[in-house]
């Protein structure tokens, strides 16, 4: 009900032809069926009516105005039309008031937005975060959360003010929204919490871009006082199916990898993960190949397998692989077999010692049958123009 009151207020606002706006409002009729009108008449004359009595109201208030124009032989205001007709007839809705638009763009605005950052507040999160959880239920979709606060904010705040602290929030709240996709959700969760929802969004993926946006804070410095500032940001992400199916636990779930993250040193971001394993998970102790997948990737690097499940595999190695990219790991599970070729994705990345870390890799047995087919395409392609220029 309440994007559909900013639908109505955003047609009312940008329209200055009543007739043009009449006819818009029955578009949106069409999209959204006689909640519409219950909308329209709550925006315009501040009474609560149920659809279908808000139907009635309408159609009678725009027979109404026309009536008055054929008889005054000009056209009048829809505003006008409304005053005159509840005015005249209709004795039960007295109480009633005509709303200055402008005004009520406003109270919607304050009641949706923070004041300090102008993104979304929690009400408004909590709302959205339920409908499209309601929608990826329905169309059997992935959803993200990304739970976000700012390192050290109290500290700064002591130390410099809580001016200095908004001026912190305010950039932050700037940088996160300009990195983000038009199809994601931002609002303050509170004090220094930022909250993400990303629709359609598979949980590795959603930590690629949470990745992104940690990295892209990192390097951009915040100017206090004449003090430079390098402002870091943990975040946690848990996903839906396969964290959480209700809104408020998945937001539990991922508030939950925050703590993990700042636990980790902070800096970082965390997929939730449950404390009890799902899978088997067992020390496997192997000298390991791994090549990062693209074309323009062919040096194949050494490493150490730690431990392995059915889900992914942890191993050590000597340089750093960035959370999101897509790997392919050679690995003997026994000494006398051919190599496992293993696919997946860097969801987690540790230093230990000089040039040395641990690498998280989640196994993706799409993308494992997928690059077996491209293989298999390549090879078909290649023997092909092999076969062309031998006849020639």
């Amino acid at each position: 009900m309440r994007s559909l009151k900013e639908s109505v207020i955003n047609c009312r606002i940008n329209i200055n032809d009543d007739d043009v706006f009449i006819a818009q409002l029955n578009k949106l009729v069409e999209i959204n069926g006689d909640d519409t009108y219950r909308a329209v008449i709550q925006i315009l004359t501040d009474c609560d009516l149920d659809a279908c009595d808000a139907k009635q109201n309408w159609l009678e208030i725009l027979q109404h105005r026309e009536n008055i124009s054929r008889a005054l032989d000009r056209k009048i205001s829809i505003m006008t039309a409304i005053s005159d007709y509840l005015g005249s007839y209709k004795e039960l809705l007295k109480d009633h008031k005509i709303v200055e638009i402008n005004s009520y763009e406003q109270a919607i605005k304050d009641s949706t937005h923070d004041h300090l950052t102008g993104l979304f507040n929690k009400a408004y999160f909590q709302s959205a975060l339920t409908q499209h959880l309601s929608l990826a239920k329905r169309n059997n979709t992935d959803l993200s959360v990304l739970f976000i606060d700012i390192d050290n904010f109290k500290e700064i705040n002591d130390q410099f003010g809580h001016n200095s602290g908004d001026v912190i929030l305010k950039t932050v709240a700037r940088i996160i929204l300009e990195k983000l996709r038009t199809s994601d959700i931002l609002a303050r969760f509170g004090g220094d919490e930022f909250v993400v929802l990303m629709p359609n969004t598979y949980k590795i993926n959603a930590l690629v871009l949470s990745e992104r946006l940690r990295k892209t804070i990192s390097q951009e410095p915040i100017k206090i006082k004449e003090t430079n500032f390098e402002i870091t940001i943990s975040g946690g992400v848990a996903g839906f199916p396969v964290d959480a199916q209700r809104a408020q636990n998945l937001l539990d779930l991922a508030d939950s990898a925050l703590y993990r993250a700042k636990g980790a040193g902070k800096n970082s971001i965390a997929l939730f993960k449950e404390d009890k394993r799902r899978f088997l998970r067992i020390k496997f102790n192997r000298s390991i190949q791994v090549k990062q997948l693209g074309f323009n990737h062919t040096r194949i690097l050494s490493g150490t397998s730690k431990d392995i499940a059915f889900g992914g595999i942890l191993f050590e190695n000597k340089e750093q692989l960035p959370i999101g990219t897509k790997i392919q790991v050679s690995i003997p599970m026994t000494q006398n077999s051919e190599p496992l070729l293993l696919i997946g994705t860097v969801v987690r990345i540790e230093a230990f010692g000089a040039d040395m870390y641990d690498i998280g890799m989640t196994l993706s047995f799409k993308e494992i049958e997928k690059t077996a087919k491209d293989e298999i395409s390549k090879f078909l392609i290649q023997q092909s123009e092999e076969c062309v220029e031998a006849r020639n």
